[in-house]
């Protein structure tokens, strides 16, 4: 009996400890779904509210470090109002998330560069830098650098005028670039005549070197910028809340290439990804043409050889689509529109242009310039710019 009594109490006891471990998992896993859900909410506003920053004073880049140098993990703060603090009068890039973002060449850097590439000697010369046209040089001291040889002097010419053009506005994302001529018979180039005679370039062209960049990938446009089915590109106040702080410094220097490729009406980088929408409707989720991120974040322009010249002869077979890529973004840095501002005011962009690049190439001359009309085309589409920022600090 005595046993029979203890067997019982056993059996309770075991059936009262599975009812228990039975809520207690059931309360863990309603905790555990609701934790998803705000998780998963998190994750799609894109995990911007917390940022993590260690210094008030950001770090400059000598040549091209992370934009956030300045920061680390570990020490964080909550926004007040997160898009206060990244936008000003709904229009600005805020003057805090500029100083965020470093220039990605150091003028200094580009300078040194410039001058010692222009009588480096070439040992190798191969395949790479992408198009077929170009090649990738490496010098006698281990140093790279892309040839751009073009298919005409014109590509030549607007790769180094968008160069400049970029120069003047400030904006520091395409690699350095100088002008060299193909002597053959030059200390420069005669360590690979042979591969300059097998390519059949013209002795005595004049090509364009750009840095080897490293280490790089290619980039996807944005959500907020890609062309959705009922929608349109954009790049507002509205849309760019509530996202991390890495892709609002991105986001920054997108707004710079959607200003610079309308001027140049480059249209094989985005351009091209909107006009192919007609017959792909998955285009916009492949990389961007000439387009690459360096490890640090910072966005390379490269392979400008269609702004400008060529760019601004095809006008009528693009310029609705550079229209609509330049109504997509209503942010920008106060740093390009003070430049453009002043170009505007100039009356005379090209002017201004030319003097920059003469003033660095010494082959300038030799390689020529705008001519009148596509200098006429570039003070309008500064014009254009200019007006179109104006209705965007209107509207907001």
């Amino acid at each position: 009996m005595r046993f029979e009594i203890m067997k019982a109490g056993r059996v309770k006891l075991c059936a009262s400890l599975c009812m228990w471990l039975v809520i207690v998992t059931w309360i863990g896993n309603v905790k555990l779904h609701f934790w998803s859900v705000f998780v998963q909410q998190a994750t799609e506003r894109g995990s911007g509210v917390v940022f993590s920053f260690a210094n008030e004073q950001v770090n400059v880049s000598k040549r091209h470090a992370p934009w956030n140098a300045g920061l680390r993990n570990g020490k964080s703060f909550r926004m007040r109002s997160q898009l206060d603090n990244v936008v000003e009068h709904r229009v600005f890039w805020s003057a805090w998330l500029e100083g965020l973002s470093t220039r990605v060449f150091d003028v200094e850097h580009e300078r040194k560069w410039r001058d010692q590439v222009r009588d480096a000697r070439v040992v190798v010369l191969e395949a790479g830098c992408g198009r077929p046209t170009n090649r990738l040089a490496t010098f006698a001291d281990g140093s790279r650098a892309c040839v751009r040889y073009g298919i005409d002097a014109d590509q030549v010419l607007g790769e180094t005028l968008s160069y400049y053009l970029a120069e003047l506005l400030g904006i520091s994302n395409l690699p350095p670039l100088a002008l060299s001529k193909l002597n053959l018979s030059s200390e420069q180039w005669a360590s690979v005549r042979e591969n300059i005679e097998a390519l059949e370039w013209s002795p005595n062209a004049i090509v364009c070197l750009t840095e080897f960049i490293p280490n790089v990938t290619g980039v996807f446009i944005p959500l907020p910028l890609r062309k959705q089915q009922g929608g349109g590109l954009q790049l507002s106040a509205e849309t760019i809340s509530n996202m991390t702080l890495t892709y609002l410094v991105e986001l920054m220097q997108w707004s710079d290439l959607i200003l610079f490729d309308y001027l140049t009406a480059n249209f094989d980088r985005i351009v091209s990804h909107i006009f192919s929408l007609q017959w792909d409707a998955r285009v916009m989720e492949r990389t961007t043409n000439n387009l690459l991120k360096t490890i640090s974040g910072h966005l390379l322009f490269i392979d400008n050889e269609a702004g400008l010249i060529h760019g601004y002869r095809v006008l009528d077979l693009w310029e609705r689509y550079h229209t609509l890529l330049l109504s997509s973004s209503c942010v920008f840095r106060r740093s390009t529109v003070r430049r453009i501002s002043e170009m505007k005011r100039s009356g005379n962009s090209a002017k201004l242009l030319c003097e920059l690049y003469r003033a660095r190439e010494p082959l300038a001359r030799e390689l020529g310039s705008l001519s009148e009309e596509h200098a006429l085309t570039l003070q309008n589409r500064i014009d254009v710019v200019y007006k179109h920022i104006k209705q965007c600090t209107e509207i907001m």
